[in-house]
């Protein structure tokens, strides 16, 4: 079985990079994402819409309330494992994510050195100037109310009425921000949905710093594989050889 891992911070296009090849192969993504596996935070942590995801199969580690807690970094690695040996005959899987702890526990594990093929793509941090933009659209965006999925306010707003599920959205990007920018301006979760634009803005561009400054630590701390193809496109099987998926930080 050949894997293409797709890794790299948040806002990098890891997810379009992902479903370009799904559409190219036909193979399935696996999302490297652990927050991702709770449904009720979906705009929030990124899930692709069905439509974005043009026909292309995207398996995700779990799907569990928020009120559960984000699923532990151990239990989605062996659901990892568990999703792709249910799909060993398949000629190639796609995974891809950002989850930090998960590719650290992928990396340190001696399973995925047992005969893969792999190619490895590592998407990279830009400058802060285009970073910036991009999140800016990308929050934009999450803000924006769908017929198919709430914004990223309403799903705040409404999970904000569970009090055991506030210490969880405290500690995910984008939310704690939100709820930090409440706070500082005395103004009730449910009134975030009912912002003037100027305050919006104001909002939009605190949650687009705090994806920076999380796209830095995932920078720092990311395994660091030896990559088959640099480029952000273009999927090529002559790339693609025995890797052995070992952090290279501690070899």
């Amino acid at each position: 079985m050949l894997i293409y891992l797709i890794y790299g911070p948040t806002c990098s296009g890891k997810t379009d990079l992902g479903i370009q090849i799904a559409r190219e192969t036909g193979w399935p993504v696996i999302a490297l994402d652990r927050v991702q596996c709770c449904p009720q935070v979906a705009t929030g942590s990124g899930r692709p819409l069905e439509a974005e995801l043009q026909s292309t199969q995207r398996i995700y580690l779990d799907s569990r309330p928020l009120a559960e807690g984000v699923i532990e970094t151990e239990a989605a690695h062996l659901q990892l494992i568990s999703e792709v040996e249910d799909r060993k005959s398949s000629p190639g899987l796609i995974l891809e994510g950002g989850s930090i702890s998960l590719l650290n526990c992928m990396a340190n594990s001696s399973y995925w050195n047992a005969g893969f093929r792999w190619q490895v793509s590592r998407l990279r941090l830009t400058t802060p100037d285009v970073f910036l933009s991009r999140a800016r659209r990308r929050v934009a965006e999450m803000f924006a109310i769908r017929d198919e999925r709430p914004s990223l306010l309403e799903e705040l707003a409404d999970l904000w009425n569970q009090n055991a599920v506030r210490p969880i959205l405290e500690d995910i990007a984008g939310y704690r921000c939100a709820i930090r920018f409440a706070k500082e301006h005395n103004i009730a979760i449910s009134e975030l949905l009912h912002l003037d634009p100027l305050r919006q803005q104001a909002l939009i561009a605190a949650i687009a710093d705090e994806y920076l400054e999380y796209a830095r630590w995932q920078e720092r701390d990311f395994p660091d594989w030896r990559e088959d193809d640099r480029s952000s496109g273009g999927f090529t099987l002559a790339a693609c050889g025995e890797v052995n998926l070992v952090n290279q930080r501690d070899v």
